[in-house]
């Protein structure tokens, strides 16, 4: 099957919701002109990091998922709305969704592998998001997510197909290793995007943002590399830069049934012990 995939590079005004979210939306009506069948945006991208700013960010009433709600229905377009920090009863989490064409909500993941400065303000999330569209199984992490292969394993053993990874990834992620070299963590990034869309037979969608980071306890530039990885064609298509830019890629999602012929990886996983 075929599917149309819009990816933003989004460059965030840090702290302003609402300029951001009037960016966003043209970003949808381009992408619903070009007949685009989704959607994806970068993590934090409506309000940029927001830290411990969390009474004056955090969204307590699903503000913002019902916002994309309304624009995927209007444009008719299945939409990511990149990831939103939410207050919930039971604590605070990092959360992103699957909105389909219709405005109805297919999928929620709350991110479970917090980078290491969220785990001071944010709660773990505890479950792996895999589900049915129209397009195959697809599953949703978030950017510190890509490190981890144990999740993609789960998500391969109840049938994924593509995985959705929002992002916001600085150079200086890296810290210490920058002195090794100045790109550690753009060469992390794009050797995971290739090598878990091949070690798991899935289309992987990397929608990283861009631009600055200017806080009073951290400086950083966004490393972009937005880009959609496939087994056998590895990248099928980059931004090899950090600016702000919307790519729009057709891809088959037959290659996947081809990848298992060959390597036979999703039959294993599920027979194997280990």
């Amino acid at each position: 099957m075929k599917v149309k995939i819009a990816v933003v590079q989004f460059e965030i005004n840090q702290y302003e919701p609402d300029y951001n979210l009037m960016k966003a939306e043209k970003f949808i009506a381009q992408a619903t002109e070009s007949r685009s069948d989704i959607i994806i945006f970068p993590e934090d991208f409506i309000t940029g990091p927001i830290g411990l700013r969390l009474e004056e960010f955090a969204d307590n009433s699903q503000k913002y998922c019902k916002h994309f709600q309304k624009l995927a229905k209007q444009y008719k377009i299945n939409i990511v709305p990149g990831s939103i920090i939410e207050k919930e009863k039971l604590g605070i989490y990092n959360t992103t969704y699957y909105i389909d064409s219709e405005g109805e909500v297919k999928g929620k993941y709350k991110k479970i592998n917090l980078w290491h400065p969220e785990k001071l303000y944010l709660n773990r999330g505890n479950e792996i998001s895999v589900f049915n569209t129209k397009f195959g199984k697809i599953g949703l992490i978030i950017c510190w997510d890509l490190m981890f292969p144990e999740i993609f394993r789960k998500m391969l053993r109840k049938g994924v197909n593509i995985v959705i990874c929002t992002s916001y990834w600085t150079f200086e992620d890296a810290s210490i290793g920058l002195k090794y070299d100045k790109n550690s963590d753009l060469n992390l990034v794009d050797s995971l995007c290739i090598a878990r869309a091949f070690e798991n037979e899935i289309i992987l969608v990397y929608a990283n943002a861009s631009g600055k980071l200017e806080l009073p306890n951290f400086q950083g530039k966004l490393l972009g590399h937005s880009q959609i990885t496939t087994p056998f064609l590895g990248t099928l298509k980059k931004l090899d830069h950090q600016k702000e830019e919307m790519f729009i890629q057709e891809v088959d999602t037959d290659i996947l049934k081809d990848a298992e012929r060959a390597y036979k990886i999703r039959y294993d996983i599920k027979n194997r012990l280990l």
